[in-house]
C-alpha cells in the first residue's frame, strides 16, 4: 500500500492517505477510537479501482498525526474535518465511517449536507438511545479512564487482547492503532473525546435525513459496543433509502476482521453511485 502523506495543518503534523487521480470523485474515510487510517488499509484499493480518489487521515492524536494542541473534544474533531477538506479543496465528497468517525463525520455532514454525495456509516451512533459501553464508561469517569488508557499502554499486553477481538488482522494495521496509547498525551486524547459527548450534543444533529443521496450501512453482527439494532434505527430514523448488510460472524473492526465479506458491499455502493451518474 502506498505510504501516508503528511501536511501541516494549524502548524499541526497531520498523517494521511490520499490515492488515486486528483481529478477523480473524492472518498473521504474517517476512522474512530482506538483506530487510524490503516482501518482502510483493505478497502482503499477497492475504491480507487473503481476511478474513485481515497482519502483517509488520521485523526489528530491517532496513528501519525499531532494531537490538537487543546481540548481533544468531539467539536474540535468536527471542525478539523472542515479544515482538512478545506485545505484539500475538497468541494462535494463520499463520506465513509466507523465507529466515532461516525459521530465526527455524521455531525460534520449534518452541516455540510450539500457536499455528501453519498455515504457508507458501519459500527457506529448518532441516533438518541445509545448506552454507552462498559470500557466507554470507565474512559468516562475521571481517575479511572486515566488508569484504564495507562494499562493499555502495556503494548504486549494490548496486542494480545487485541488479536483475541480480531484474529486475523494484519500487524501493522495494530501497529498504527497502539499509537495512541504510546503517549500519555495521545492517550488523554481519548478520555478529552469520551468525555466531551453527551445527550445535548446528539440530539440537535437529527437532519442528517435531509441527504437523499445513496447510503448503505454496514454493521458486525456481533459488535460488542454498539449491536446492530443502531443499524437499523439508522436507517428508520434518519437514511429510510438505506441498504443495511449485517456481515456474519463478526465484531466491532468489520474492515480488518473480515475484509472479503465488506468489500463486495463497497464495490456494490460505489457502483451503484457510478450507475446513478449515468
Amino acid at each position: 500500500m502506498i505510504a501516508k502523506q503528511t501536511m501541516s495543518l494549524n502548524n499541526q503534523l497531520v498523517s494521511y492517505f490520499d490515492i488515486g487521480s486528483k481529478d477523480a470523485p473524492p472518498v473521504l474515510l474517517i476512522h474512530g477510537v482506538p483506530e487510524s487510517s490503516m482501518l482502510y488499509k483493505h478497502i482503499i484499493p477497492e475504491i480507487t479501482s473503481l476511478g474513485f480518489r481515497a482519502i483517509a487521515p488520521d485523526l489528530p492524536g491517532f496513528g501519525q498525526s499531532d494531537r490538537f494542541p487543546y481540548e481533544a473534544n468531539w467539536e474540535n474533531f468536527v471542525a478539523f474535518i472542515s479544515d482538512f477538506t478545506d485545505a484539500l479543496a475538497l468541494e462535494k465528497l463520499h463520506l465513509v465511517v466507523h465507529d466515532w468517525g461516525g459521530m465526527i463525520g455524521l455531525r460534520w455532514a449534518c452541516d455540510n449536507t450539500e457536499k455528501i454525495e453519498s455515504l457508507i456509516i458501519s459500527d457506529t451512533c448518532l441516533v438518541p438511545g445509545y448506552t454507552w459501553h462498559p470500557l466507554a464508561k470507565k474512559w468516562r469517569t475521571p481517575d479511572l479512564g486515566e488508569k484504564v488508557v495507562e494499562a493499555m499502554a502495556n503494548k504486549k499486553a494490548w496486542m494480545t487482547s487485541m488479536k483475541k477481538e480480531i484474529p486475523s488482522v494484519d500487524e501493522d494495521i495494530l501497529e498504527d492503532f497502539f499509537r495512541i496509547f504510546e503517549k500519555d498525551a495521545t492517550r488523554k486524547v481519548i478520555l478529552e473525546l469520551y468525555r466531551s459527548a453527551n445527550r445535548q450534543l446528539i440530539e440537535p444533529y437529527q437532519t442528517l435525513s435531509n441527504i437523499k443521496s445513496h447510503v448503505t450501512i454496514l454493521w458486525g453482527e456481533n459488535d460488542p459496543y454498539i449491536s446492530t439494532e443502531f443499524a437499523y434505527k439508522t436507517r428508520d430514523e434518519q437514511f429510510t433509502q438505506a441498504n443495511v448488510h449485517i456481515i456474519p460472524d463478526t465484531g466491532h473492526f468489520i474492515h480488518v476482521e473480515a475484509p472479503k465479506q465488506v468489500i463486495p458491499y463497497i464495490k456494490d455502493h460505489f457502483q451503484t453511485v457510478l450507475n446513478l451518474q449515468k
